[in-house]
C-alpha cells in the first residue's frame, strides 16, 4: 500500500478535492483508492500497490498501425481464425490493413470474422472458409460508400462516453413508461456527452477512404524499436 500526504497553509483550499482531483488524473477509480483526514489538517491518500504498477497494453486490445505490427496481427488472426487457414497471408494482410489503420484491433477484426454487425454469428461450417468469404464478412462492416465502420471496441467506447454523464430519462422511452428514480445529468449534459461521443467516432472510428490513404502512407515511414525504451 503506497501513501501520500497533501497539506496547505491555505484555509480556503479543499484539500480532499484536490487530493480527488489527482487521482483521478492518474486514472485511478475512486473506489481504489482511499482519501482521509488526519488530525494535523492533512489529506493522506492511500493506493493500492497494484495500481502503481505499470502495465503492459493487452495485444489483442491495442491498435496496430506500423506494418510490423500489422504482420504480427494477421499471423494471430491465421493462428485463431480456423477460416483463414485457406487465405493466403498476403491476401489476408491487404485485406485487413485498412481495418487497422481505422483504429481496430485484432479483437475486432476477430469479432467482425465471427459476427455481423447486428451481432448475429456467421456460420461456422467447414465450406465458410477461404478468401471470399474472408472478404464478404469485412465487406459487411463497410459502409455503402466503401468507409470502415466503427469497431466493437469503438461502439462500446461511445457508449462509456455518454453514459458517464447519464441521459435524460424520457428520451427513447414511451410516455406511459415507469421511470426509475435513479439520479440522471440534466438534458444540456447529456447533450454535450454525445457531442463528444460523435467527434470521438468522427476523429477515430469511421474512418473515409481517404483518411485511411493517408494512415497508411504515414505508417510506412513509422519504425518502432523491438527492444525495451
Amino acid at each position: 500500500m503506497a501513501e501520500f500526504r497533501i497539506s496547505s497553509d491555505e484555509e480556503l483550499i479543499d484539500l480532499r478535492k484536490m487530493a480527488a482531483a489527482l487521482a483521478e488524473s492518474q486514472g485511478w477509480a475512486r473506489e481504489d483508492i482511499s482519501i482521509w483526514d488526519n488530525r494535523r489538517g492533512e489529506v493522506i491518500v492511500t493506493v493500492d500497490d497494484a495500481l502503481l504498477r505499470p502495465t503492459e497494453p493487452d495485444p489483442l486490445h491495442r491498435p496496430r498501425h506500423t506494418p510490423g505490427d500489422v504482420h504480427r496481427a494477421c499471423e494471430h488472426l491465421r493462428r485463431e481464425e480456423p477460416s483463414l487457414r485457406r487465405v493466403d497471408f498476403p491476401v489476408l494482410r491487404r485485406e485487413t490493413t485498412r481495418f487497422f489503420s481505422a483504429g481496430w484491433t485484432v479483437a475486432d477484426v476477430l469479432y467482425a470474422l465471427t459476427h455481423r454487425p447486428d451481432q448475429v454469428a456467421w456460420p461456422q461450417s467447414p465450406e465458410f472458409r477461404g478468401t471470399e468469404w474472408l472478404r464478404r464478412r469485412l465487406a459487411a462492416w463497410r459502409t455503402p460508400d466503401g468507409d470502415i465502420r466503427p469497431s466493437r471496441s469503438q461502439e462500446e467506447s461511445q457508449l462509456r462516453v455518454i453514459s458517464r454523464a447519464g441521459l435524460p430519462m424520457e428520451i427513447g422511452l414511451p410516455e406511459d413508461t415507469e421511470l426509475s428514480q435513479r439520479p440522471v445529468a440534466r438534458p444540456e449534459t447529456a447533450r454535450s456527452a454525445a457531442d463528444d461521443a460523435r467527434r470521438l467516432m468522427q476523429q477515430n472510428s469511421r474512418t473515409t477512404s481517404d483518411s485511411l490513404t493517408h494512415r497508411e502512407r504515414t505508417s510506412t515511414h513509422i519504425r518502432r524499436s523491438e527492444g525495451p525504451q
